[in-house]
């Protein structure tokens, strides 16, 4: 484009000159014409003319602001509403822990508009903790018609040996080698189920491939005397909790420490990748928490968080955030060793503990205080706790008792004797035990050689809660630690010949594995599963889901 100079006045020039120079009313119009005549004028054709960059970015934006303007609020609400939506279609078939749409339609009567509520409804419970699914029932139907597929005779038995063999050899149970010595804990990736991860008091951490059955990674490797400066002993390991986001797993053992791996990456030294024997690469390690003064029996996340708790015999809990690799607090109140922690906590902030106190507690983090719950004179220790929902968890006691608690109650709702059986007139002892979060469905494990289920009933009444065994599924060996896969489709086990913290009790005929217990079949989980069947329930008062 050509440009006009104009004639600037001599010094010697009047101020009436110069006030003539100036054009009154003068106005630049640059419209399309002008650019037009401009071109023309610099012998460029109109054709050939070449926007900077600048212009077009101008174009574009002012051409975005205007169709802004013409979009009305209402309408600028219905396309942020429709893309929420089709954000969470996309979650929903990304996660294998919700319907699918067709176990929503229920049988094509829904239309589009009640499914969508549906949805809405049922990410809206999510989100506040309160949505409840029935998987007992399905998991009860599965199991039953797997016990059709064993020899009668095998079944008639009570030898648990033999019918966890015919189990294996159907493919029901899946027992993997890796350890050495007893395993004693296990984790789960919860949202997807597809990794798990196992520990064994030969100081090894394996990462497993649930669904094709194999072994992953090796995390760390087992003990040689040959290359670590320590004790076999002193580096067993004997709890480790998995974050929802599959990226961080926490282990603690013997050493007293806390170690955070991120499981995504792999450990490198100057010398590139750590390999071991079997071709796998080590797991990087982020940190390592010191603080405790005893070993570390107890590790869990709160749900959807990397908030962590850890227990140790030092009768303390700690807790951290992940999220800056922070520790943040230690809870004090114990007066025994900590066996155990669990933390639904989606709603309220508040992890569950258990120790050799023959206490559980309640731990109110925002209040800095907590609730003490005491099973009576006759209830021994427990071992394992699990959290049923944000008001409800279990506990396993030494003296067999399994027992269901809520939180507005100083004694538990429900407790069962000898819950696994009695062996030389000795009721035994509970081991491990595991819930579905959010659901009805709850799995524990001892020394007794079976795998028992449960049906969980957490209703707004007395009368509607409930612990009811719903049936056994045979794994030969102490069972010591337990985590339960999505929809309740499968169950991870920690399976050997001794319990988790010490040597006082042994199986010689029983193997060191890690086991998969298939608990639905796999038509059930292809086949609709109405969405009534879900039974979403809510609280009834506002007060309560405002706690």
């Amino acid at each position: 484009m050509s440009s006009v100079r104009r004639k600037r006045p001599s010094a010697g020039q009047p101020k009436t000159a110069i006030k003539s120079l100036k054009k009154p009313n003068t106005r630049i119009d640059f419209t399309l014409d002008d650019l037009d005549v401009e071109k023309n004028k610099g012998g460029v054709d109109g054709d050939d003319f070449i926007e900077s960059d600048d212009e077009i970015e101008d174009d574009a934006s002012s051409k975005e602001s205007s169709d802004d303007e013409k979009e009305t609020v209402d309408a600028k609400k219905i396309r942020m509403a429709r893309e929420y939506l089709n954000k969470m279609e996309q979650i929903d078939e990304d996660s294998s822990d919700v319907p699918s749409s067709s176990d929503e339609e229920d049988d094509g009567t829904m239309d589009h508009d009640d499914l969508i509520s549906k949805r809405l409804e049922r990410h809206r419970l999510k989100q506040q903790g309160m949505y409840e699914r029935n998987i007992a029932s399905k998991v009860q139907q599965s199991f039953e018609g797997r016990w059709k597929t064993i020899d009668q005779n095998i079944a008639d038995t009570n030898d648990a040996k033999s019918q966890s063999a015919a189990w294996v050899e159907q493919g029901h149970i899946k027992l993997l080698r890796g350890h050495d010595l007893t395993p004693t804990c296990v984790a789960l990736h919860g949202p997807s189920g597809s990794v798990g991860y196992s520990g064994s008091k030969d100081n090894s951490i394996l990462m497993w491939d649930i669904e094709h059955e194999k072994r992953l990674s090796t995390i760390i490797p087992r003990w040689n005397p040959n290359t670590c400066d320590y004790t076999r002993n002193s580096g067993e390991v004997l709890a480790m909790a998995a974050s929802d986001d599959g990226r961080y797993l926490a282990v603690g053992g013997r050493d007293s420490t806390v170690r955070i791996f991120d499981v995504r990456q792999k450990q490198t030294s100057a010398r590139g990748p750590v390999d071991v024997s079997d071709g796998t690469e080590i797991r990087g390690l982020v940190t390592t928490f010191e603080g405790h003064k005893g070993p570390v029996t107890a590790l869990a996340f709160r749900s959807q968080s990397l908030q962590l708790f850890s227990g140790s015999n030092d009768r303390c809990i700690r807790h951290y955030n992940l999220n800056e690799m922070a520790y943040i607090e230690t809870l004090y109140g114990h007066q025994a060793a900590v066996t155990g922690i669990s933390c639904h906590g989606i709603r309220h902030e508040m992890p569950y503990s258990v120790a050799r106190d023959r206490t559980a507690r309640a731990w109110k983090l925002a209040e800095e205080t907590h609730m003490i719950y005491r099973g009576g004179s006759k209830i021994s220790n427990a071992d394992c706790i699990s959290a049923v929902k944000d008001d409800y968890f279990l506990t396993g006691h030494e003296d067999g008792v399994f027992s269901l608690w809520f939180k507005d109650k100083k004694r538990p709702i429900v407790s069962i004797l000898s819950a696994h059986g009695v062996h030389s007139n000795l009721p035994r002892g509970i081991a491990s035990c595991a819930s579905l979060g959010g659901s009805d469905f709850a799995v524990s494990g001892s020394s007794d050689g079976f795998l028992r289920l449960w049906q969980v009933s957490t209703g707004e009444r007395s009368s509607d809660r409930g612990l009811e065994a719903i049936g056994k599924i045979p794994l030969f060996g102490y069972i010591n630690d337990l985590a339960i896969g999505p929809k309740g489709r499968f169950c991870i086990a920690a399976v050997g010949q001794e319990p988790r913290l010490g040597r006082w009790d042994r199986i010689p005929l029983s193997k060191n594995r890690f086991a998969i217990v298939r608990l639905r079949n796999d038509d059930d989980q292809q086949q609709a599963v109405a969405y009534s069947d879900e039974n979403v329930q809510s609280e009834s008062s506002d007060e309560k889901s405002d706690d």
